[in-house]
């Protein structure tokens, strides 16, 4: 009787611990995704860019576009460059939809959410002309690392087209 409560001791043990670490890392992951969505409505320069990618990512990092395209750095930031040179996002927000601990690291399944103003030219969305609040959804898969106390994005996957649409009224 004893031997069964201290294996079942152990167990839950186990278990509440898997799920402390599992939180944990949970919470960092979150938080790096909202200082990442901040930091991108701050960009101002290349250097900026540049910086934060060097804090957040892996120096092999690698983005797996929609159609299946892996980009490498050099290739990508060309590409958020372009974004930086836009007009502004209102807001981006990113959600951890799914995440799974794995060896040395973890998976996630990330909806990124932007919020822009636009002028809507063509009235996809209501009456030619006017300005209007439109929200991006994308999907990703983020594969994390971690060294120590440090996590690291290695790879990000876009997962299906980015859906537009009028942003909801509160």
């Amino acid at each position: 009787m004893l031997t069964a409560w201290v294996a079942a001791a152990a167990l839950l043990w186990a278990q509440s611990s898997g799920q402390d670490i599992l939180f944990a890392a949970h919470t960092d992951l979150q938080g790096l995704y909202d200082e990442s969505s901040q930091a991108t409505l701050q960009f101002l320069t290349a250097e900026d860019v540049d910086q934060f990618h060097s804090v957040l990512c892996t120096p092999d990092w690698v983005f797996v576009d929609n159609a299946g395209k892996t980009h490498r750095w050099a290739d990508a930031r060309a590409e958020e460059l372009r974004v930086l040179a836009a007009p502004r996002a209102d807001a981006i927000t990113q959600t951890i939809d799914k995440m799974a601990l794995v060896t040395g690291g973890a998976n996630t399944t990330v909806t990124r959410r932007t919020v822009r103003t636009i002028v809507d030219a063509d009235g996809r969305y209501g009456p030619k002309g006017a300005q209007r609040s439109i929200t991006e959804t994308t999907l990703f898969r983020d594969t994390w690392v971690k060294s120590g106390e440090v996590w690291k994005q290695k790879s990000r996957e876009q997962v299906g087209e980015t859906k537009t649409g009028p942003t909801p009224s509160s």
